[in-house]
């Protein structure tokens, strides 16, 4: 509906369809899929967001890795994420062994008796999210964990201490739009469709240049719409967690005024006007 109001013919196109239809002037690509982002950039269609921030946005270890790359150093120097190792699909059969989790976590926390976090490097909503307490828990629990990730590859990381803390920074167009707290009740993970609890975050000045280190690395002004999770630690820093670059907004409109999607499509029209788009 926002698209009839600045002149933008909106049109939904199946994923499985997107290959039948005329080229676009430009593509919003919520599949996921940078495959998809990159047949439309290879035609010169301007797409959001672009394949490079899809690719990342859906593989957490590849986000850590492109970051630690293009991070300045003063916010490196300063624990700005995790301790993470990367668990090749093949090796999660591994994972009930007591040898193997006892000098996987020792070799990412200093301490075989941490508690870690693993998580589907392609996972969303925390579904595939999961705590190991005191140096990895049962058997049972990581062969349950191993069986339920199957196939995919995963990162563990050390846990950070956070009260089940977390902000999601959205961004429009490489500028900070609102931040959201999310917390978790009874869950150690703090997703909002988990059934954690919500507010407007207000970040402060030194907050909001240190997010905007991330955002400029991860492109600045050629993200279209996109959020960037950072882990409220117990101690005020925020560490990074991960990228969405198909973030929901349910919070935003639940328990804010803003029109994240309204903004979002005045920002496109001016960057390019009289556009067909199509979404996909």
């Amino acid at each position: 509906m926002e698209g009839v109001n600045y002149g933008i013919n909106f049109q939904y196109i199946p994923y499985e369809k997107y290959m039948e239809y005329e080229m676009p002037d430009i593509v919003i690509n919520r599949t996921r899929d940078f495959k998809t982002s990159q047949m439309y950039e290879s035609q010169n269609v301007q797409v959001y967001n672009n394949s490079h921030l899809t690719y990342i946005g859906n593989n957490k270890y590849e986000a850590v890795k492109y970051l630690s790359e293009r991070l300045e150093h003063d916010i490196k120097d300063k624990g700005w994420m995790a301790s993470t190792l990367l668990i090749k699909s093949q090796s999660l059969a591994l994972l009930p062994d007591d040898s193997y989790i006892s000098n996987l976590i020792k070799n990412l926390t200093g301490s075989a008796d941490s508690d870690v976090v693993i998580k589907s490097v392609d996972g969303h909503g925390g579904s595939e999210v999961f705590l190991l307490e005191n140096g990895g828990g049962s058997q049972s629990m990581r062969r349950e964990i191993a069986d339920r990730l199957a196939g995919h590859d995963c990162i563990i990381q050390e846990r950070i201490d956070s009260d089940s803390s977390d902000i999601r920074v959205y961004v429009i167009g490489g500028n900070i739009y609102a931040a959201m707290m999310r917390t978790g009740g009874s869950d150690f993970r703090s997703n909002y469709s988990l059934g954690g609890s919500a507010m407007e975050y207000k970040l402060d000045s030194a907050q909001k240049d240190y997010v905007m280190k991330f955002v400029n690395a991860l492109g600045g002004s050629r993200i279209g719409m996109a959020g960037i999770d950072f882990i409220l630690a117990k101690d005020g820093r925020l560490v990074f967690n991960e990228i969405e670059e198909m973030a929901g907004s349910r919070m935003l409109y639940k328990y804010t005024g803003y029109d994240i999607v309204k903004d979002y499509v005045q920002w496109i029209c001016k960057m390019q006007k009289e556009a067909c788009l199509y979404e996909i």
